[in-house]
């Protein structure tokens, strides 16, 4: 489920709260960080309950229009293809994902009439949702293409949901956006197959070395900030480096953990990840720099024979 980069992006966050705060207790903040891998997989499995549930809205208002006094045509004759949609039904089934609500306590009786009415009604008036329903199309990559559509286009922006899970959780903020990319990708590579008894990702791909990999990036980047400090002061040029931003120093002592601490990754694969990451957490300006920093780090590094790669890491492309 969380690829390396989503582990380095919780790091980055953990280590920038840990400089940021008065408290140098790092087997707390590591605890921290942790938690915060388990708070963005649970914010995952909410976007997931979140879609179950207004289609059980959905299912809820078609039962009521029936029991209109005068019911019209269109009530007695509903659409049904929303609420028929295979991979929301699948989900509703699914044991794995009603483990996990009851896990992280998800419960949504207390704002069924009113925020998920309030969504529900700005999803029917989506054109997404229209062509959907009238397409004549009966089809699960159909169900499947609606569902990444509207997630993609429209989740992002919504303001009213990023408060509602904002309400139940500060640490959901930083969160929102990359649990709707992990929403909208577990949605796309999802199987026909899916079904009530199948599970759903777990948080790490690989839980053993990938639970060490964030780990360890966070401990060695603390503890070894003032050697970095000093590497990057000495080859700096045309830079004042106190007065670079504290994100930009993290982005740089990061990749150096991963040159000189972790030797199956390959220098490439490292300063494109950073730099990456630093699209969304720094300036196109601070990006140059980072690029540049880390091109002239990595050469010094390996000429004075700190920078050693082994296995997959001896990749240089």
């Amino acid at each position: 489920m969380l690829n390396r980069r989503f582990l380095r992006v919780k790091a980055l966050q953990e280590i920038y709260a840990y400089h940021q705060s008065e408290s140098s207790n790092l087997p707390q903040a590591e605890r921290h960080l942790l938690e915060g891998v388990e708070d963005l997989y649970k914010l995952f499995v909410y976007q997931l309950s979140f879609w179950v549930e207004v289609k059980k809205f959905a299912e809820r208002r078609i039962e009521e229009n029936k029991q209109k006094h005068f019911p019209t045509e269109e009530d007695l004759n509903p659409n049904m293809k929303f609420v028929n949609n295979r991979i929301l039904n699948a989900l509703d089934d699914n044991k794995h994902l009603m483990s996990l609500e009851e896990k992280y306590k998800i419960n949504w009786a207390d704002s069924r009439e009113d925020f998920i009415r309030k969504l529900y009604v700005k999803l029917t008036e989506t054109p997404e949702y229209q062509e959907y329903m009238s397409n004549g199309k009966d089809s699960f990559s159909d169900d499947k293409r609606f569902l990444d559509t509207v997630i993609d286009t429209y989740m992002p922006e919504n303001g009213l949901l990023f408060d509602y899970y904002s309400d139940r959780d500060l640490s959901f903020n930083s969160d929102y956006q990359v649990a709707i990319y992990l929403l909208w990708k577990f949605i796309n590579d999802l199987s026909a197959s899916f079904d009530a008894s199948s599970k759903l990702p777990p948080i790490y791909k690989a839980e053993e070395d990938d639970k060490e990999f964030v780990i360890k990036l966070f401990e060695k980047t603390i503890l070894h900030s003032g050697e970095y400090r000093e590497l990057v002061s000495a080859n700096i040029s045309n830079w004042d480096y106190d007065r670079l931003a504290l994100m930009d120093k993290i982005l740089i002592f990061m990749a150096l953990t991963e040159f000189c601490e972790f030797h199956s990754i390959p220098v490439k694969v490292t300063i494109n990840e950073y730099i990456e990451i630093s699209k969304f957490y720094s300036t196109p300006e601070s990006r140059r720099f980072v690029n540049g920093m880390l091109d002239k780090l990595a050469s010094v590094l390996k000429e004075n024979g700190k920078l050693v790669k082994t296995g997959m890491g001896l990749i240089d492309k």
